[in-house]
């Protein structure tokens, strides 16, 4: 739950402190006052891009911090204290930063955590029901989990398969372009293969050959080197000293690893001796195998200056080629077997995309009962609730394979249609309330906040929604924004805003209304201008109630 919002220099607010508590809250002002500048304060706390047009004038940053309650599960869940604060900075060139319990963090950390913690429903939200393209993610909100990984899975074997596709098509439009070149890959793909490259050829080749320019060089160092290892009086001395310290090395450590020190010398000095040896041995010139290296070397290095490729470039540059004339000279058999694995891949993403269809049917099944269930609570006792999956077309989508139509009869005896054409503004308004209030059952949420989510709903519809929240604000903490005095009337707790001039600015301000308060705020709501001696009673009757 939040338990504390600081705004500063955020739009028309100045400086604003508020506190909250469990159960419903309601936020209530005339137009234009500055509710809509608080809820936009608490997307960025939600993980909602910062801008810099937001600072108010004549300051250089907008600070918005919050301090929020978790429950045990997001508590564990994110290795987090019971209670957090996440502030959020934004300075005039545009640079934000985001500190959570004073340390640096990321906005995909934020979003992620604050998912868990709760949502924020805000005016365009309820404008995606005449968008059948958003239908899938409120069935997916029914259980978020699993359909995740369902459609990630979907998505790597789509990926896969368009990857292929791709290709086949790059293939088919080389095929063209391919005969025209044939005899000149021909000759290329020749004079690459009589060369009968290797990956480490040239390295060798240029290591060995200057070995060999400085034959006479290494044979008479190394010939000098053994002989003066190879004297009589070069090793022997050091292992007699050696064994002579031995003879007294258990009467003092230092004699001991000055005698073990002396041997390890002598060994180590006889294997370089014996070394040197085989090197002169083994060491050998051959005019005729370095003349046939230097040729070597020249040939490869006048292939790499040719094509301007490294001898490895060569190499796949030649597979390339085969490729190509394989296309050409076997093109039907060639594209037969990669569309083969087109087919094959696309199989797989299908069948994939068959699962998570499944799934979606489960669940849309859920959330016409659920819907149904919630909508009986908001004076729509009577409605009807299909979702219909369209045909496939057969075309892998990245949502999947299906498209899903809302169909609703929200009157006794009429018909099922589509729910963008029949539901009026304040059908439309409970329909989403039903929709919020099942996601955040559904998802553990201790957090709901609803930007005039009842819009275009009076009479006794409204006493019905108000209701409803009051109801739903027993099982998490509900921050409604509203204009209906029924909802002002059931809440815990009445905040209202207001915008003043102050030193010749305006700035918003806003305040938790004392009983009094309460009374002539709800009745200026009930009231067009004017308070009334019939509105200010009405408004008791609803806080009695």
């Amino acid at each position: 739950m939040l338990k504390r919002l600081k705004v500063s220099n955020f739009a028309l607010i100045d400086d604003l402190e508020m506190t909250f508590e469990q159960g419903l809250s309601a936020l209530t002002g005339e137009t234009g006052t500055g509710k809509s500048i608080i809820l936009e304060s608490l997307q960025l706390l939600f993980g909602k891009r910062s801008d810099q047009t937001m600072i108010r004038h004549g300051a250089s940053k907008a600070v918005v911090s919050g301090t929020f309650m978790l429950n045990e599960t997001v508590k564990k869940t994110f290795d987090l204290p019971k209670t957090i604060t996440i502030e959020r900075s934004i300075d005039e060139s545009g640079r934000h930063q985001i500190r959570l319990e004073d340390d640096v963090t990321t906005l995909a950390r934020i979003k992620t955590i604050m998912r868990s913690v709760g949502s924020i429903h805000n005016q365009n939200d309820t404008m995606t029901l005449y968008d059948r393209s958003f239908y899938l993610t409120f069935i997916d909100q029914v259980d978020d989990d699993k359909v995740e990984k369902m459609l990630n899975t979907y998505l790597m074997s789509r990926s896969k398969y368009l990857d292929r596709k791709k290709h086949f098509e790059d293939l088919k439009r080389k095929k063209n372009q391919s005969l025209e070149k044939k005899e000149f890959m021909e000759y290329q793909l020749n004079e690459l293969k009589s060369l009968n490259l290797v990956e480490d050829e040239k390295q060798d080749l240029e290591d060995k050959i200057a070995k060999l320019k400085n034959f006479d060089k290494i044979q008479t160092n190394l010939r000098f080197a053994y002989e003066a290892l190879e004297s009589e009086t070069s090793l022997d001395p050091i292992h007699e000293a050696g064994k002579t310290l031995g003879k007294i090395a258990e009467l003092d450590d230092d004699y001991k690893e000055m005698a073990d020190r002396l041997i390890s010398a002598y060994y180590e000095l006889d294997d370089v001796r014996s070394r040197i040896y085989r090197n002169l041995d083994e060491l050998d010139f051959d005019e005729d195998d370095f003349n046939l290296m230097q040729e070597r070397s020249y040939e490869l290095q006048k292939i790499e200056t040719k094509y301007d490729k490294s001898i490895r470039e060569l190499i796949d540059y030649m597979h390339q080629i085969e490729e190509e004339l394989s296309l050409i000279t076997d093109y039907d058999g060639y594209l037969k077997k990669y569309e083969e694995d087109v087919e094959k891949a696309y199989d797989l993403a299908h069948d994939h995309g068959l699962k998570l269809r499944k799934l979606r049917e489960r669940l849309a099944k859920e959330l016409e009962k659920e819907v149904l269930e919630e909508l009986v609570d908001l004076d729509l006792a009577d409605a009807r609730f299909d979702i219909v999956f369209d045909p496939e077309d057969g075309q892998l989508h990245e949502h999947g394979l299906d498209s899903v139509e809302f169909y609703i009869s929200l009157n006794e005896g009429e018909p099922v249609r589509p729910f963008s054409r029949v539901a009026s503004g304040g059908e439309r308004a409970r329909f989403m309330f039903a929709m919020k209030s099942i996601y955040a059952k559904k998802n553990g949420l201790s957090l709901l906040i609803l930007d005039e989510i009842d819009i275009g709903i009076s009479g006794k519809t409204a006493a019905k929604v108000a209701q409803k929240m009051s109801d739903l604000s027993k099982s998490m903490q509900l921050i409604v924004i509203t204009h209906l005095p029924q909802v002002a009337a059931r809440a815990d707790h009445h905040y209202g805003i207001v915008k003043l001039k102050e030193a010749n600015r305006m700035v918003t301000r806003i305040n938790e209304l004392s009983e009094d308060e309460r009374v002539e705020m709800i009745a200026l709501m009930l009231s067009d201008e004017k308070l009334s001696h019939f509105a200010i009673e009405q408004a008791r009757m609803l806080l009695k109630k």
